[in-house]
């Protein structure tokens, strides 16, 4: 295939040289370079002095023919691609810079630098990928060892809010598509047919009943799991019909808590001793910038990542920051008096969380001592709900309740 002279391959690919011949048998040399089928360009004889251009890579026959010949030869090269690799033949970064630089594209194209989720409100970024991790898909897996009917099998079985899952790549960039379920409405356990029971031995305080039969009043006492209203309403014919019950039932009853407080107490407490270890993760390969270990038996660990950035957008290099804190566990002895403040703190702890729907009407505290621990005993006489609805037919047996039954179904379970 013939190449102009002026074209860009014959220019930068091929290469040119002006050679400029003075002295010795100047004609037998210019014989002898068209006998060796050396193309000559612009040539121009005046005088003793012959110039033209040839090719960069018939430079080595002209040399050879003008030392035979006794003709001095000055070369003057042109720009272009074989006369940059032969001045700079002899420095090997940068072959090797272009090696490295093949090898960092071609790893970089076939591992996973970045998953992105999208589609998920009701399950985290963070849920997902841990499932996904369970599947060899994160960050510096190889991308053709990736199953990916497999992971959506995997996210799918994981998360029930999940209609519809497809994992895709371009690249190195991995996106997990996922479509969530609509939300169920919930659903209201209003029509059930259902007795009112009693939760606790109580003594009634007093009713409101929206919907029943009223089975005990007020002042009268009952024990757990007797009837207080009634679904069951049975007309004059004899005719059963089942209701919803629903009412307002509250009693005073008795209950009784035990708070315990060790002698001897385990406090973990920092040192003040921190190790820093950093490291550049490039492209998901760690890369080592500190060589301390820790040696703590007992620490905490917080990890501090940054991400580089370009025009806003985050880069596949990080610096990644491990700080190593070191906890000591001292023991001591608490007085009486620390332990007692200790009881009367759980104490207020208890009765903020579970009686605040209750009003107390009298407690009586006793503590007893031991020889490692103190022990609190606190019996309250509440006043608050005590009727809780229980459903008519079971679901199991589907028979009808009977009082009683709940003693038996609590001791069961």
């Amino acid at each position: 295939m013939k190449h102009p002279e002026g074209s860009l391959f014959e220019r930068f690919i091929r290469g040119r040289i002006r050679l400029t011949a003075k002295g010795g048998s100047l004609y037998r040399f210019i014989n002898g370079m068209r006998e060796s089928s050396i193309v000559c360009r612009r040539q121009q004889c005046k005088g003793d002095t012959f110039t033209c251009t040839i090719r960069w890579h018939d430079r080595k026959r002209a040399e050879a023919l003008a030392e035979m010949h006794h003709v001095t030869l000055t070369q003057k090269e042109t720009p272009s691609l074989p006369e940059f690799l032969h001045r700079y033949r002899m420095r090997w970064g940068i072959p090797l810079g272009i090696l490295l630089g093949a090898g960092l594209l071609l790893y970089t194209s076939n591992v996973i630098m970045v998953i992105e989720v999208q589609g998920n409100e009701a399950v985290t970024d963070t849920e997902i990928l841990t499932v996904l991790e369970t599947c060899n898909v994160e960050r510096g897996a190889f991308v053709g060892a990736v199953d990916f009917y497999r992971s959506e099998l995997a996210l799918r079985s994981s998360f029930d809010e999940f209609a519809w899952v497809g994992i895709r790549h371009t690249g190195n960039r991995i996106v997990v598509e996922v479509m969530e379920t609509a939300p169920k409405p919930e659903m209201l356990a209003e029509r059930n047919p259902c007795h009112i029971i009693a939760s606790k031995t109580a003594q009634i305080t007093s009713v409101s009943i929206h919907c029943g039969q009223l089975m005990k009043l007020v002042g009268e006492a009952v024990k757990e799991g007797e009837v207080l209203v009634s679904g069951i309403q049975a007309d004059e014919y004899g005719h059963m019909t089942f209701r919803h019950a629903m009412g307002e039932i509250t009693g005073v009853y008795e209950e009784e808590q035990t708070f315990f407080c060790a002698a001897r107490q385990q406090e973990r407490t920092r040192t003040g001793n921190v190790t820093e270890q950093r490291r550049l993760d490039l492209f998901s390969l760690k890369i080592p910038l500190s060589h301390e270990v820790p040696s703590y038996t007992d620490y905490n660990l917080k990890t501090e990542i940054t991400p580089l950035t370009l025009f806003g957008a985050d880069l596949p290099i990080r610096l990644e920051r491990d700080l190593f804190m070191e906890y000591a566990v001292t023991e001591r002895m608490l007085t009486q008096e620390e332990m007692r403040t200790d009881l009367q703190e759980q104490q207020k702890r208890y009765e903020e969380n579970f009686l605040s729907d209750c009003k107390i009407i009298q407690l009586n505290t006793k503590y007893t001592e031991k020889e490692t621990a103190m022990v609190l005993t606190v019996s309250y006489v509440l006043e608050g709900e005590i009727g809780i609805q229980k459903e008519l037919l079971l679901k199991e047996s589907r028979k009808p309740y009977v009082s009683g039954r709940y003693k038996e179904e609590q001791s069961l379970s």
